[in-house]
């Protein structure tokens, strides 16, 4: 087969896989608002529209996630469209293509060890910074109730900032460091607005908080899902003694991809295009949206394993992806 013939094959395949993506997506999507906007879309046709970046690479991937975007749009508008969450999904499936052909012809056992050290290093990480915060005080009001910070809100000075964070642990001084100085000013005096600023400083601590603790901690318990579901999907799809796809390196490139490109979709819709967002702490719309990325991928992952594994067993598809 020539090289002509094989590209327009996958070209083929890749247009079959978007077009079944897109009926789904049109017909059997649900949107589910959140805060009052679009916060999440909960559908099977990502199971199609990944098959691309799985089979043929990552600018297949990109090429086809920014074609289901735009092209969902099209025939199911909901709400303006935003044409850098189309880059985004093109983003989405390079990451995931690249990922997946780095690791799926890696050593499954050694993945597996990887994925438990790193596991056991976030889980301990993330606990010890529950405790450290917590003997400090530092939470998402720790700026309502400091004395030195009330008394000096208007000129956060070096030493005020050390008064503040002497005797705390490391975690706890970095977080204070990043968030004193937030503060709201009226746009016509200049004048710092105290309650707002407080309310701001609360929040983008909040953020912070949950990203060291919650974030940190709740990646290493996806380590755990991952290895668990992993341990799961391979045994139902287990035949002839071998599994149709290394679920461990499918399951990384889906997860990996998905939650950075979940986060920057949220940053996007909060401070451009969501004004209700916008006066939300980040963690509190960024953390529904990251659950519903684990949990979509997971379902994904074991249809996606089961498609492959019928590809791979037709000889005449196989040819393509060699």
């Amino acid at each position: 087969m020539t090289k002509q013939a094989k590209n327009l094959r996958k070209i083929i395949v890749s247009a079959i896989f978007l077009a079944i993506a897109l009926v789904i997506k049109t017909l059997f999507t649900i949107d589910i608002p959140m805060f009052g906007a679009n916060g999440m879309r909960i559908g099977v046709s990502g199971i199609f529209s990944v098959m691309p970046s799985i089979l043929f690479g990552p600018f297949y991937g990109a090429i086809t996630g920014a074609l289901s975007d735009l092209l969902g749009f099209l025939l199911k508008p909901t709400g303006g469209y935003i044409p850098l969450l189309t880059l985004t999904a093109a983003l989405a499936g390079f990451l995931r293509g690249g990922i997946w052909f780095i690791l799926k012809k890696r050593s499954t056992s050694k993945i597996r060890i990887g994925v438990i050290c790193v596991t056991f290093f976030l889980l301990a990480f993330g606990i010890y910074n529950f405790a450290s915060l917590a003997a400090d005080g530092v939470n998402d009001k720790f700026y309502a109730n400091d004395a030195t910070y009330l008394a000096n809100i208007e000129n956060i000075t070096p030493e005020v900032t050390a008064e503040i964070t002497g005797g705390k642990h490391l975690v706890s001084k970095m977080l204070i460091e990043r968030t004193i100085t937030s503060k709201t000013t009226d746009k016509e005096t200049k004048a710092i607005i105290v309650d707002k600023t407080i309310e701001k400083a609360n929040n983008n601590l909040l953020t912070y908080i949950v990203t060291m603790t919650y974030g940190i901690a709740g990646s290493g318990v996806l380590g755990l899902i991952l290895l668990i579901v992993d341990l799961i999907i391979s045994r139902a799809t287990l035949k002839n003694g071998d599994s149709p796809v290394p679920i461990t390196s499918l399951l990384i490139a889906a997860l990996v991809s998905g939650l950075i490109v979940t986060t920057i979709n949220t940053f996007i819709l909060r401070e451009f295009y969501s004004e209700a967002w916008k006066s939300l702490p980040f963690a509190l719309v960024w953390i529904p949206r990251v659950v519903e990325e684990i949990l979509s991928n997971i379902v994904n992952v074991y249809f996606v394993s089961v498609l492959y594994g019928v590809f791979n067993r037709q000889q005449s598809l196989r040819r393509i992806v060699e």
